[in-house]
C-alpha cells in the first residue's frame, strides 16, 4: 500500500469516527432538550399572535376539545349504562357487551403507544369520533327489534376505535399540561366527561320519571343520545396538531424525535417491564373495575326512574368533587409527595367503606328480596341503599383524576407518554372486561363485589409503593426517556456505521 493511500485510509476513518461522534453529540443534545423543559424556548410568534389563534392552539383549548370527545363519546356510552345494564330490562346483554368492548381495547391500547406516535393525537381521535354514533344506535336497535347479537358485536369493534381515544387521550392529560396545572386540566376533562353523562341523565329522567316499575327504558333516549354522539367528530377536527400546541408560557409540549416501528416496539417492550410500570398494573386495573359490579347492583335492584335519577344525580356530584380535588392535588403549600398521599386518602378511605356497606346490603337483599326500590315509595330506603352507589360512582372519577395525576410526576416527553398511557389503559380496560364479563352471568352478584374487594386490597400496597417513588417537587426528567436516548444513541451509531463501511 502506497503512503498516498494510507493517508486516505486514515482520512476516511477519521472523517467517520468525527461523523459518528457528532451524530451521536446531536442525539444527545436532542434527548438533553427533551428531557429537561428549561431548554424549551417560548415560542415567540405564538406570544405575538392574536388572542384568538393564542387560545386556539393552547392547552386549555385542548383540554377542553378533549372535554367535548368525552362528553360526546364515552360520556354517552357511560350514560346508557348508568341507566343499569344500558337501559334495558335486565344487564346481561349490556354487561356482555361491556365485556367485549373492553377486551378489544384492552389488545388496542397495549399497542396504542406505537400507533398513536405514529398517526398522531388528532387523526387518532378523528378515527375514534367516527364510531361514536353507532353504539347508540345497536341499543335502539335492541331496544325496538330485540337483536342482542348487534349490541355484542358493536361492542366488541367498538373497542378497537374506544382504544385509540383512550390512549390519545391519556397521553394530552400527561404531557399537555404544565405541572402546577395538572389537576386543574384533568379535572376540566372529567368535568366535562361527566357533564355528558349529566345531560344524559337529565334526558333519561325527563322521558322516564314517569316509570315507577321495572324493565327498559323509553326506547326514544336512545334516538336522544345518538344525536348528540354525533358532536365527536367535529370536536376532533378542531384539535390541533400536538406539534402545534403551546403551553400558557408559550412553550411547546416536549417532543422527542420519531422513532422507527422497531425501535418504538423495543421501547414499549422496555416500559412493559419497567418498575413504575409493574406497580401500575393493580391501581389501573382497579380504577374501573366498580362499573360492572354497581351498575349491575342498580339494574338489578332499583326502579327504571330511580335508575334515570341516578343517571343525572352522580353526574352532578362527580363534577363538583373532582372540580375541588383537581385543585387539592394542585395545592402549592404541600410538596408533590404530599399531596399524593393526601389525593390517595380522599377516594380509598371512602371506597374501602363502600365495599363494606354493599356487603351488608346484598345480605339484606338476599333475605328481603329487595328490587324496584323507588324514591318516591320509601325514600329512606332508596337513600340507605343508593348512597354507596353514588359514593363509588363519585370517588371512582376522583380515582382516575389521581391516577394520570400521578404519572404525570413522572413526567416525560408525548411519545413516552403515549407509551405509558396506552399501557395505563390497557389495564384499566382489562379490569373493565373482567368485571362486565363476571356480572354477565346470572350467579350469585356477591361473588363480583368479594372479587372487587380483593382486587382493593392488592391495589393498595402496590399504590402505595409507587407514591413512595413520587419525587417530592415536579420533575421532567424520566428515566425510561433515558432508555430512548440509550436506544436512539445507538441505533444512530450502526446506521452511521453502515455508512461508512459503504463509503
Amino acid at each position: 500500500m502506497t503512503s498516498s493511500n494510507i493517508l486516505t485510509t486514515h482520512g476516511d476513518d477519521d472523517k467517520n469516527k468525527q461523523m459518528e461522534h457528532d451524530g451521536t453529540a446531536v442525539i444527545q443534545q436532542q434527548v438533553a432538550n427533551d428531557m429537561n423543559d428549561d431548554t424549551r424556548e417560548p415560542d415567540q410568534a405564538y406570544l405575538r399572535a392574536p388572542k384568538r389563534l393564542r387560545w386556539f392552539r393552547g392547552t386549555l383549548f385542548q383540554m377542553f376539545l378533549f372535554g367535548l370527545l368525552s362528553f360526546s363519546g364515552p360520556a354517552m356510552s357511560d350514560a346508557i349504562d348508568n341507566l343499569g345494564g344500558g337501559g334495558l330490562a335486565t344487564p346481561y346483554t349490556a354487561n356482555a357487551a361491556n365485556s367485549a368492548n373492553y377486551a378489544t381495547a384492552c389488545a388496542m391500547t397495549l399497542f396504542g403507544g406505537p400507533l398513536i406516535n405514529k398517526m398522531g393525537i388528532k387523526w387518532s381521535c378523528i378515527i375514534a369520533a367516527t364510531f361514536f354514533p353507532i353504539q347508540g344506535a345497536s341499543y335502539y336497535v335492541n331496544s325496538k327489534y330485540g337483536t342482542q347479537w348487534f349490541v355484542i358485536f358493536v361492542g366488541a369493534i367498538g373497542g378497537f376505535f374506544g382504544g385509540l381515544l383512550y390512549v390519545a387521550e391519556s397521553t394530552a392529560m400527561l404531557s399537555y399540561p404544565q405541572p402546577h396545572q395538572r389537576g386543574k386540566y384533568i379535572g376540566i376533562w372529567v368535568s366535562m366527561r361527566n357533564s355528558g353523562q349529566l345531560l344524559g341523565g337529565a334526558i333519561s329522567l325527563g322521558v322516564n320519571v314517569k316509570t315507577a316499575g321495572v324493565g327498559a327504558v323509553s326506547i326514544t333516549t336512545y334516538l336522544i343520545f345518538i344525536v348528540l354522539e354525533c358532536l365527536g367528530l367535529p370536536g376532533a377536527l378542531l384539535l390541533s396538531p400536538t406539534s402545534k400546541v403551546r403551553q400558557t408560557d408559550g412553550r411547546p409540549v416536549p417532543l422527542a424525535a420519531p422513532q422507527s416501528w422497531k425501535i418504538e416496539t423495543k421501547l414499549l417492550l422496555k416500559h412493559i417491564v419497567h418498575k413504575r410500570t409493574l406497580l401500575m398494573f393493580f391501581p389501573a386495573f382497579y380504577s374501573f373495575f366498580y362499573g360492572g359490579v354497581y351498575t349491575t347492583y342498580l339494574s338489578l335492584h332499583f326502579s327504571v326512574r330511580a335508575r334515570a335519577l341516578s343517571s343525572f344525580l352522580y353526574p352532578l356530584v362527580t363534577i363538583m368533587l373532582c372540580t375541588a380535588f383537581g385543585r387539592l392535588i394542585d395545592n402549592k403549600r404541600w410538596s408533590q409527595k404530599t399531596r399524593a398521599w393526601i389525593g390517595f386518602a380522599f377516594w380509598a378511605v371512602p371506597q374501602a367503606a363502600v365495599f363494606i356497606w354493599t356487603a351488608i346490603l346484598y345480605a339484606q337483599f338476599e333475605k328481603h328480596n329487595l328490587k324496584g326500590i323507588d324514591y318516591t315509595n320509601n325514600t329512606a330506603d332508596w337513600f340507605r341503599c343508593y348512597l354507596p352507589y353514588l359514593i363509588i360512582q363519585s370517588t371512582g372519577y376522583a380515582c382516575q383524576l389521581y391516577l394520570y395525576w400521578l404519572l404525570g410526576c413522572f413526567s416525560s416527553d408525548v411519545k413516552s407518554s403515549a407509551r405509558t398511557g396506552g399501557l395505563f389503559r390497557c389495564f384499566e380496560t382489562a379490569g373493565q372486561a373482567i368485571s362486565h364479563g363476571i356480572n354477565s352471568r346470572t350467579s350469585d352478584k356477591r361473588v363480583p363485589l368479594y372479587i372487587n374487594i380483593g382486587i382493593y386490597c392488592l391495589m393498595v400496597p402496590t399504590l402505595t409503593m409507587l407514591i413512595r417513588m413520587v419525587p417530592s417537587n415536579p420533575q421532567t426528567y424520566d428515566d425510561v426517556t433515558e432508555e430512548k436516548a440509550v436506544e436512539a444513541v445507538n441505533e444512530t451509531q450502526e446506521t452511521m456505521a453502515v455508512e461508512a463501511r459503504g463509503l
